[in-house]
This record gives structure tokens, C-alpha cells and sequence, in this order.
């Protein structure tokens, strides 16, 4: 019991010390970062590209067979593309992000027509999606920092609960 706990203890404070670093020296951390985003984001979109071409298979919409193309094609030139660096990152996402949108204003007009209640939230969260895109695309800088940010934070939250867990589970 005693190792489970110092263990918990031991990863806790590791992942709140990188979480402070991540928002003390957001850019370097990035940087030491940068070939894990890239590969990590490449192999997401590879599997996000399967899972939309399954999904046209099964419902016969071309929406899906383009974005799964789309993803599969920007997937692959993430991981094989080496010199890519995390500052291209937020233009793949806000490109992603961008299709995701466009796709839900279309699905969502197509369910309105078909008297589906509630099409208007979906399309009310592709404008978003559009706009956010947009957003992100016009400060990529910005965009970058923003995601480090919000692993910084997932790293402090993750590491206080790891001890949490310590002290109550074991």
C-alpha cells in the first residue's frame, strides 16, 4: 500500500510541475513537445478519417467519404512529414475544425428538412465551430499558446487528483 500511495503522490507532483512549466514557459515546452503533438495529432486524424469514411459506407452521404479523405490525407502528412512543427499544428486543427463545422451546418439543414427537432442547435454549433476556425486561423501564435494552456491546466487538474486519489485510496 505504502508504494501505491507514494506512487500517486510521486506522479502527482510530476504532472503538476510540467503542467506549471507548460504555463511558465509555454513556447519551449511546445517546442519539447512538438514531434509527440505532431504524431499524436497525425494518428488522430488517420483514425478520425477511418471512422468518417466507415460512417459514409454506412449512411451513403458524401460529406462524410470528404471529410474522412481530408483527415486521412493531413493525417499522413503529419507523420510523415517530420520537419512539420506544433506551430502548424493550429492550422490543422482550425482546418479540422473548419470541415467539422461545415459538415454539422449541412447535416443540420438536411435534418430540418427531413422535420428533425432540434436541427437548429446543430447548426447553431457548426456556425461556431466556423467561427472558431476562423479565430484561430487568424492567430496561429496565439491559437499554438492556447492549446498549451489548456494542457498545462490538464496537467495541474490530473496531478492534484492523483494525489487526491492518493490520500483517499490508499
Amino acid at each position: 500500500m505504502f508504494s501505491s500511495k507514494l506512487s500517486m503522490y510521486v506522479s502527482g507532483a510530476i504532472l503538476i510541475i510540467l503542467g506549471a512549466l507548460s504555463l511558465r514557459y509555454p513556447l519551449t515546452m511546445l517546442q519539447l513537445l512538438d514531434a509527440t503533438l505532431v504524431t499524436i495529432l497525425g494518428i488522430g486524424l488517420c483514425v478520425s478519417g477511418v471512422n468518417y469514411l466507415s460512417g459514409f459506407c454506412f449512411f451513403r452521404r458524401g460529406v462524410f467519404a470528404f471529410l474522412g479523405v481530408i483527415d486521412l490525407v493531413m493525417g499522413i502528412l503529419l507523420l510523415t512529414r517530420p520537419g512539420i512543427n506544433a506551430f502548424f499544428i493550429p492550422f490543422v486543427i482550425a482546418t479540422w475544425i473548419l470541415l467539422t463545422g461545415l459538415s454539422r451546418i449541412g447535416t443540420s439543414l438536411w435534418l430540418g428538412g427531413a422535420g428533425v427537432r432540434g436541427w437548429w442547435l446543430m447548426l447553431l454549433s457548426g456556425v461556431a465551430l466556423v467561427i472558431f476556425a476562423g479565430l484561430m486561423c487568424a492567430s496561429p501564435l496565439v491559437s499554438a499558446l492556447s492549446i498549451m494552456t489548456v494542457l498545462a491546466f490538464g496537467l495541474i487538474i490530473s496531478g492534484v487528483f492523483a494525489i487526491i486519489e492518493g490520500v483517499i485510496i490508499f
